[in-house]
């Protein structure tokens, strides 16, 4: 699933490879991790002129870069060098997030992790160095929503929780709904997502010829998002393609 590669020629020879074997992106570890040990948050993972192939080459093949961000300087480097989605992006600043918005850069945050982490992390084994930087992005990530949100940024939703964590997944739309205006979350989850996977028009919207995936909602979540947590609790009917996979509004069940 990962690789390290080193040198222009290595990543070319990696994005290659990925695209070859299916991949439909690219994604660059380009700032140092919270749960990996060695790498400090602000590490440069890549040179520029590394970032500047592996963008190249997702380009060529008619695709686009995502890239694992967090500080602001590992942000800015990255847009410049073409990367398309920002994920995390918890250190952001103002100019930079006005750069990813004239760039059309797309931001991915993903604050559920570092709380889900900030509760669980010595009870899943995270070494102390790990524990310790979670909060050096958990506590700025509402505060990244607003940068963002205010220079006009298109921001999909995304969790990055891992394993057991799962059981969090739905708490994005409640941290979020803190910051942002409901029906902004809400456009995360379809058509802003749909835009950033350049899969406007097969998914993300109700329209004819669209992958038929929808849910009802018990109630209405632009008045209270908690109705979008507590993983489908309050989804009385979800659709998937087109098929039925949850149904408690009618018990006979529906075609």
């Amino acid at each position: 699933m990962g690789r390290v590669c080193d040198g222009i020629d290595a990543v070319r020879h990696s994005a290659r490879d990925e695209i070859r074997q299916g991949a439909q992106f690219i994604k660059a570890m380009a700032n140092g991790g919270v749960s990996s040990p060695t790498d400090p948050i602000n590490f440069q993972q890549f040179s520029i002129s590394e970032l500047e192939a592996i963008v190249e080459e997702a380009a060529n093949a008619q695709t686009y870069v995502s890239a694992h961000l967090y500080t602001d300087e590992a942000i800015s480097r990255a847009v410049r060098c073409g990367v398309r989605s920002v994920e995390h992006a918890n250190l952001i600043e103002p100019a930079t997030a006005r750069l990813m918005k004239v760039r059309g850069a797309i931001a991915c945050p993903t604050l559920v992790a570092y709380e889900a982490l900030h509760k669980d992390a010595k009870a899943l084994g995270l070494p102390d160095v790990s524990v310790a930087k979670i909060d050096d992005v958990r506590l700025r990530s509402r505060g990244s929503l607003e940068i963002l949100h205010k220079a006009g940024v298109t921001m999909a939703l995304g969790t990055d929780l891992l394993g057991e964590l799962h059981k969090y997944q739905s708490d994005e739309f409640t941290i979020r709904a803190e910051v942002l205006p409901p029906i902004e979350v809400i456009r995360s989850t379809t058509c802003y997502v749909a835009e950033l996977l350049r899969m406007t028009g097969k998914v993300g919207s109700l329209q004819v010829g669209v992958f038929a995936d929808l849910i009802a909602v018990d109630g209405d979540p632009l008045e209270n998002m908690s109705l979008l947590g507590g993983q489908g609790d309050h989804l009385s009917l979800i659709v998937r393609a087109g098929r039925v996979v949850k149904n408690t509004i009618d018990h006979n069940g529906c075609p």
